[in-house]
């Protein structure tokens, strides 16, 4: 059984993990139309013509269906980190001590490799 980002019992680790598949559906979505692009200008480069515009039809096919792909993923991407940041101040409103050392925690972790340096 999959937990969805809408129930209240999805725990932070299954929001961060869903909202990383939709990190990588959108870049594969972006290698996917990069791919294309550059199969249509290797198979181009010899066509003249009616061919050429069948090709470049095509390509505007495909791009408008990544588009489409990439929008959605992003409407995702974006509607599910809302709600990881409203469980994520919701958490911190129920629960402030351990949010401010967590914070202080990673403040001092990033002093100390500032200073490394």
């Amino acid at each position: 059984m999959q937990l969805s980002t809408d129930s209240p019992t999805a725990a932070p680790e299954t929001r961060s993990r869903v909202l990383a598949q939709s990190k990588e559906e959108l870049t594969r979505e972006f290698r996917n139309l990069i791919r294309d692009g550059e199969a249509l200008l290797r198979t181009t480069s010899n066509m003249s013509g009616e061919a050429l515009a069948q090709a470049r039809e095509q390509f505007r096919d495909q791009l408008a269906k990544a588009r489409t792909r990439v929008g959605t993923v992003s409407r995702v991407a974006i509607d599910r980190g809302r709600r990881a940041a409203v469980a994520t101040d919701e958490y911190v409103h129920a629960s402030p001590w351990p949010a401010i050392g967590a914070a202080a925690a990673v403040g001092l972790l990033i002093g100390v490799l500032i200073s490394r340096r």
